[in-house]
């Protein structure tokens, strides 16, 4: 930024996409790939490795590369955050949140409505570590303060939640963390939020990671996951990412950089779009309920309009006849394609029973509200109203 007087926290999420890495004249303005695997070393580099500034010493990209702390740094701007790191993928940016964090005896505890994938990766990993999981509807706060112990260290939620948009209270939950389990973490998924929706550091959680390939890639193009805090929290999870090689590869991180760039614009898009969709659904003889914060029949409808700058372009709604006929609606849709992953500029449709739920077992989508006859929608950047007359045939 030119204005060098002003600092990051001084500008809105908009400007922070577009202006949130620049390093001063001489910059370029749109930052390079850069591909190398090593740099040349020179006795200042052996003396930041030797000091145990490895990360900041450009050796091997495996543990840094122009090209990741370029977008690196634009994340943090926007997340309002010490620092960022991108990896492969959302699940290795958790696989390293959790390695970092954690040891044998501890506890973690997660809303019930949370990624799939999360549950899975926790099924997979937690015991092997001697790690208690503990899952709980989401917001519940008397639940939560039982489980407020010297064992509890994790506290695992989402912003917002896939596919029934519910909003994490963050305040709430972190302000009960700080008065009894002050050594206990607060880390949220804010995949559908985006900083751009929301920064759940600024409402008091210690860590927040997102899946990159969503809404921050924005085009259905790169895979990645990126984990934002403090300096202090991030060194142990950028240890996880360098010895366990999960690190970004300079060709997604360049895509993710300049999606990134458009990320305000697609967002109010999507969300605009995604609420008159919601609204228009309600009224089809079709559809049994809908899903979607921004109504004023969902229950964390409040909660929406207190801490979300936007409710995001997910959203999904209950079809009469069950899952069969949802999935006899999502084949005859046109502009909706039938695909997984969500928050690109396309819009997508999906049972999430087959897809990001397809891990848990007809109990589990029962405590997390999953009903039969349940679709979801990612609302791309199309005309609305060709997408309201693609729902409207298909559901006719």
């Amino acid at each position: 930024m030119k204005d060098a007087s002003r600092s990051a926290g001084e500008f809105r999420p908009a400007t922070l996409c577009v202006h949130g890495s620049e390093t001063g004249p001489g910059s370029p303005l749109t930052p390079p790939i850069v591909r190398s695997a090593i740099f040349r070393m020179d006795d200042a580099a052996y003396a930041a490795r030797a000091a145990g500034h490895v990360d900041r010493s450009r050796c091997y990209t495996r543990e840094t590369n122009p090209t990741l702390e370029a977008v690196e740094a634009r994340l943090a701007s926007l997340e309002g955050a010490e620092r960022s790191l991108v990896f492969s993928s959302g699940q290795a940016a958790l696989h390293a949140l959790l390695m970092a964090t954690l040891e044998r005896g501890e506890r973690v505890v997660a809303f019930r409505q949370i990624y799939g994938g999360t549950v899975d990766l926790a099924k997979l990993l937690l015991p092997r570590l001697g790690v208690d999981f503990e899952r709980i509807d989401a917001n519940d706060l008397a639940a939560l303060e039982r489980l407020c112990d010297e064992r509890l260290r994790l506290v695992l939620c989402e912003s917002l939640s896939n596919p029934l948009t519910l909003v994490a209270d963050l305040p709430r939950v972190a302000a009960l963390l700080a008065r009894r389990a002050p050594r206990a973490l607060l880390a949220v998924d804010a995949t559908l939020a985006s900083p751009v929706g929301q920064r759940p550091l600024a409402l008091g959680a210690h860590l927040v990671y997102h899946s990159a390939t969503k809404y921050l890639g924005g085009h259905s193009d790169l895979i990645g996951g990126v984990v934002s805090g403090s300096e202090e929290r991030l060194r142990p999870v950028w240890l996880w990412r360098t010895k366990a090689g999960g690190c970004m590869d300079p060709d997604p991180a360049y895509l993710l950089d300049r999606g990134v760039r458009t990320l305000a614009l697609r967002l109010a898009a999507q969300s605009q779009s995604a609420l008159a969709l919601a609204r228009r659904l309600t009224e089809h003889r079709s559809v049994r309920r809908v899903h979607h914060c921004g109504l004023e029949s969902h229950p964390h409808h409040e909660l929406a309009r207190e801490l979300l700058r936007h409710t995001g372009g997910l959203f999904s709604f209950v079809v009469r006849g069950g899952d069969d006929e949802a999935l006899r609606v999502i084949r005859r849709l046109h502009l909706f394609a039938e695909a997984a992953s969500l928050g690109g500029v396309e819009s997508l449709a999906s049972r999430p029973r087959d897809l990001s739920q397809v891990g848990l077992s007809a109990e589990e989508r029962a405590l997390a509200g999953l009903e039969d006859g349940l679709i979801r929608l990612s609302v791309g950047i199309e005309d609305p109203a060709d997408l309201e007359a693609d729902l409207l045939q298909a559901l006719g």
